[in-house]
């Protein structure tokens, strides 16, 4: 920008920021999402926020994330519903495996300007890196088999993984069809 000054201006709100979480039992979809990420392989060479093994970015369709797809609309279409008072018709942007090894870790960053964003965790060994969010001052340490959503403009990051195995996630973000 030329010479035009931008301030920043912070304010408490009334509003909660919300973060939401679900278990998801489906043994099969897992399977099928692991060998896909396998099979696809590290497309991003850690050159993106985050600094692990990650597939391409349209992972939507292929086997086990379809399935997993279709579970993120629905829950979308309710948390918009239950927290926006709006009826919306969700679509998945953008969809993506990961598979975190010791020392990789994801930068802070966002998804702005998706409506929703979260990660679906299918293997979490122990010390495999928390999900953080700074502005919330939040951190969760996630779960085999556990979903979370948040707003696609809050900010998030992963600390770094100590563990000797592999984390195997997906993350995704949501967008609203016009």
């Amino acid at each position: 920008m030329s010479n035009i000054e931008v301030l920043q201006h912070n304010f408490e709100t009334i509003k909660p920021e919300s973060i939401f979480t679900s278990i998801i039992q489906d043994e099969d979809m897992n399977k099928s999402i692991i060998d896909e990420i396998r099979k696809t392989g590290d497309v991003q060479d850690y050159k993106t926020n985050v600094k692990a093994y990650m597939t391409g970015w349209n992972m939507n369709g292929k086997p086990g994330f379809d399935k997993l797809e279709k579970l993120i609309i629905d829950m979308t279409k309710y948390l918009s519903k239950i927290y926006y008072n709006r009826t919306i018709e969700p679509m998945i942007s953008d969809m993506w495996g990961m598979i975190y090894k010791k020392g990789d870790y994801a930068m802070v960053h966002d998804h702005w300007p998706s409506l929703w964003s979260g990660v679906y965790y299918i293997e979490v060994p122990d010390n495999s890196g928390d999900l953080y969010f700074p502005q919330l001052k939040q951190t969760i340490t996630p779960q085999n088999n556990q979903m979370i959503v948040f707003e696609g403009k809050t900010r998030h990051g992963v600390r770094e993984s100590l563990s000797d195995k592999e984390r195997i996630a997906v993350s995704f973000n949501v967008k609203e069809t016009i």
